[in-house]
């Protein structure tokens, strides 16, 4: 049995690796091909957990016996870690298919190598006036997309810094500066990875369970292949949590704040924090936090950095809308009774209910106990995303990370059907089917409703029994 499991496992592996290296050959205009490519990779995904949960529990060898558990506890977790390199190094030089956002990220980073803030000037400015100074400004400016060379960048100061990095070690070639970007975010991986396995020790939960987020095709396609940073951001968010646990405070507070640097939406995580910590240390936690992202703004800081950074970051509540659920209904109804979108309205009445609705998952769950604490960070990011306005597939890493460490998998759907959102680009003006949509969110509200109200309903059945 345990050369067919061996054989099973690398078979799989080849697979994965073929359909990576083609899902990376087709356009984001492709929808239908790229979507099966997806759909066998997750099929792939599923191969691989029933695969390793039952070598994990067998104790299956990959490695002769005198090095077996040298470099890992396990040989499945062993395995896990080098398919996910192998899948990951297959991308590196691949030029990103379904997102242009890098050519703003090689932007920036110029921008800052060369001394400017990025905050305080527009491509389409800057274009304008010369930009000789950035490699390849005409080829970046042309490629970013009007959206992003018309706006202010949004993106905080560790973003900025990931960026200049990239831009300085890669030189003048894009494409070096691509696989330094990877690099980054591939490191950042195999720091999930490690503390990931060492988190769900803790918690009394099987490791090889990672695989669930690190062999994920949603978390290689988006984060290593699109060049997204939300895994090195969701890194520093799960080492802000595992030091919580392990009592290191300050050590905590650094990482959350790091996380808050890359994006500011790990701020949601700060109230579920409360009730472990206790009024008095919660407020030095939030200080310590408070003050640390203020640092990482001041070298950035001018009398127009307030305006036009809070003015691009509000774009994303007012004027900007994709792949959304409740708010899609809430316009459906206003076009109906109003004869007009009332994105401007709900943008501002949206982040309120999601603000409520995450004080209460603070005050009302007993986030002292980890295990809760795992879950209701997963349902504070679940509910910031079903209120907002735009939801582009990256933005559900950190509550798809944090799931791993739940019971829950309602996330580990959504991280396989929100790829249908990628339809609205197959066509020349970026139209979405809201039919899709509506399926994607349909099913995702009814696993999670299945796990959540089902699991607690067949719980008090059997407690009544």
């Amino acid at each position: 049995m345990k050369n067919k499991l061996g054989n099973i496992l690398g078979i799989v592996s080849s697979i994965s690796v073929v359909l990576y290296a083609v899902f990376f050959s087709l356009s984001r205009k492709q929808f239908n091909e790229t979507f099966l490519v997806y759909s066998g990779l997750f099929l792939c995904l599923v191969a691989f957990y029933k695969i390793s949960a039952k070598a994990f529990i067998t104790s299956y060898r990959l490695l002769p016996i005198k090095w077996s558990g040298r470099f890992l506890s396990s040989d499945v977790l062993l395995f896990i870690l080098a398919a996910g390199l192998v899948f990951r190094l297959v991308l590196l030089s691949y030029i990103p298919n379904l997102s242009q956002d890098f050519f703003r990220f090689i932007w920036d980073g110029n921008q800052l190598l060369n001394g400017y803030n990025p905050y305080l000037y527009l491509p389409d400015e800057i274009m304008k006036s010369g930009a000789s100074y950035i490699p390849n400004a005409a080829l970046l400016h042309a490629n970013m997309g009007e959206l992003s060379s018309g706006h202010y960048t949004n993106y905080p100061p560790f973003h900025q810094l990931f960026f200049a990095a990239a831009a300085f070690l890669g030189g003048k070639s894009i494409t070096a500066t691509i696989v330094w970007m990877r690099v980054f975010i591939i490191l950042a991986d195999i720091g999930v990875f490690f503390y990931g396995v060492k988190f769900l020790k803790m918690l009394g939960r099987s490791p090889y369970l990672i695989l669930l987020y690190f062999l994920n095709p949603f978390v290689i396609i988006e984060l290593t292949g699109n060049l997204h940073f939300e895994g090195i951001m969701a890194f520093f968010v799960l080492l802000s949590v595992y030091f919580l646990g392990k009592s290191q405070r300050v050590i905590s507070s650094f990482f959350l704040a790091s996380g808050v640097l890359l994006k500011l939406v790990p701020v949601i995580v700060l109230p579920l924090l409360i009730r472990r910590l206790k009024v008095k240390r919660a407020i030095v936690f939030y200080a310590v936090v408070a003050i640390a992202v203020l640092m990482g703004f001041i070298p950035f800081y001018s009398s127009d950095l307030i305006d036009k950074y809070s003015s691009s970051v509000g774009l994303w509540f007012g004027n900007f809308e994709f792949n959304a659920s409740v708010f899609y209904l809430i316009r459906a109804i206003g076009l109906e009774y109003t004869g007009y979108n009332v994105i401007e309205t709900a943008g501002k009445i949206l982040p309120v209910i999601t603000f409520l609705s995450v004080v209460l998952i603070a005050l009302f769950r007993k986030n002292e106990i980890p295990d809760v604490l795992m879950s209701s960070i997963v349902f504070s990011f679940f509910t910031y995303l079903m209120f907002s306005t735009t939801v582009h597939p990256w933005y559900i890493t950190i509550p798809l990370l944090f799931s791993v460490f739940t019971r829950y998998r309602f996330m580990l759907v959504w991280s396989f059907f929100i790829f249908l959102s990628y339809n609205a680009y197959s066509n020349n003006d970026y139209t979405e089917d809201l039919w899709l949509v509506g399926l994607e969110y349909v099913i995702v509200s009814a696993v999670f409703l299945w796990e959540v109200i089902g699991f607690n309903a067949r719980k008090a059945l059997k407690i009544k029994m």
